[in-house]
C-alpha cells in the first residue's frame, strides 16, 4: 500500500474521513474493488488503492500531519521499479527510464527515491545487478564475462569494480569462497 510515512499518517485522515459518510462509503467500495482485483489484475488493484488513498488525502486537507507531508515511494511503486529492473537487467537502465515507470519527472523521482532507499537510483540498479549476478554465479559455471554482460555490465572490469564495491571482494574470490563452503558442507 504505502510507505511507512504514509501508513503512519492514515489515522488522522481516517478520523476526518469518518465524518463524511459518502467519503467513507467510497473508500470502502474502492478497497473492496481492490481486494477483488488482486486475484486477477494487480495493476487495477493498485489503481483502486491509489484512489482510496487520494480520498484520504483530500479528507486530510486541513490536518497538518500525515499523508499530505508523506515522502518517499509507495510499496507498489518500489515493486513496479523492481519488476522493471529485473526485466531489463541486461540493458542500460537510466534514471529517466525508472521515472517514466511511475510517471514522475526525473528530478522529482531522484529526490523521492533517495528519500526512500538512501541511495541514488543508479546505485540501486547496480546493487540489483550484483544480486542477480551472484545468484547466477551460484547456479552456473558460466565465465564472469558472460555473467557481466547478462547483467548489463559493459565489460568484466566494470562488473568486477562494481562487485567489489558492493561485496568487498572480487567476483572470482567470492565464487571460489562459495564453492569451498559448498564443498565443505557436502563433505561434512
Amino acid at each position: 500500500m504505502g510507505s511507512l510515512g504514509e501508513t503512519q499518517g492514515i489515522a488522522p485522515c481516517l478520523a476526518k474521513a469518518l465524518d463524511d459518510a459518502r467519503t467513507l462509503a467510497r473508500i470502502a467500495d474502492l478497497l473492496a474493488d481492490a481486494g477483488a482485483a488482486l486475484q486477477h489484475d494487480t495493476l487495477r488493484a493498485y489503481v483502486y488503492l491509489d484512489q482510496a488513498m487520494e480520498l484520504l488525502r483530500q479528507a486530510n486537507s486541513g490536518v497538518e500531519s500525515g499523508l499530505r507531508h508523506a515522502t518517499g515511494l509507495n510499496r507498489w511503486q518500489t515493486r513496479r521499479l523492481d519488476e522493471y529492473i529485473s526485466r531489463h537487467l541486461d540493458m542500460p537502465i537510466r534514471t529517466c527510464h525508472l521515472a517514466a515507470q511511475l510517471n514522475l519527472s526525473s528530478s522529482h523521482f531522484s529526490h523521492v527515491f533517495k528519500q526512500t532507499f538512501g541511495i541514488t537510483p543508479l546505485a540501486y540498479v547496480a546493487r540489483k545487478r550484483i544480486e542477480a549476478a551472484r545468484a547466477m554465479m551460484l547456479t552456473t559455471d558460466q565465465p564472469l564475462t558472460q555473467i557481466a554482460h547478462a547483467h548489463g555490465f559493459c565489460d568484466q572490469s566494470h562488473f568486477t569494480r562494481t562487485f567489489r564495491r558492493e561485496t568487498g571482494v572480487s567476483p572470482l574470490l567470492w565464487r571460489q569462497r562459495c564453492a569451498a563452503k559448498a564443498q565443505a558442507a557436502s563433505e561434512g
